[in-house]
């Protein structure tokens, strides 16, 4: 039970995998501009969120066969529904930063 109560931070608390949602909602959503777009984030550490992601069903990874492959991510129909938090995080920073400055 506590486990489904913190499915939230379990799937999103993770160093990088809101910052690469966002910019997946923005329509950054190929591999290596996301990559170069998200500073300071390794191969590594994206392809695992990405992995842990499509695994949780947030994002569908799309893969062309083109010289260079290329891979582009999108958000299943649950993940569409994430964008309503994110929009409600952020009108929570705003109000919060008028408080606070």
């Amino acid at each position: 039970m506590e486990r489904k109560s913190n499915a939230w931070l379990i799937l999103f608390g993770k160093k990088w995998t809101t910052l690469i949602l966002r910019e997946i909602m923005n329509g950054n959503n190929h591999y290596g501009k996301l990559l170069k777009i998200i500073p300071n984030i390794s191969s590594r550490t994206l392809s695992s969120r990405l992995r842990m992601l499509e695994e949780n069903g947030i994002v569908i990874r799309n893969v062309y066969d083109t010289i260079p492959p290329s891979v582009e991510y999108n958000l299943t129909k649950i993940g569409q529904k994430t964008r309503k938090i994110f929009v409600a995080m952020s009108e929570w920073q705003a109000e919060w930063k008028k408080v606070n400055n």
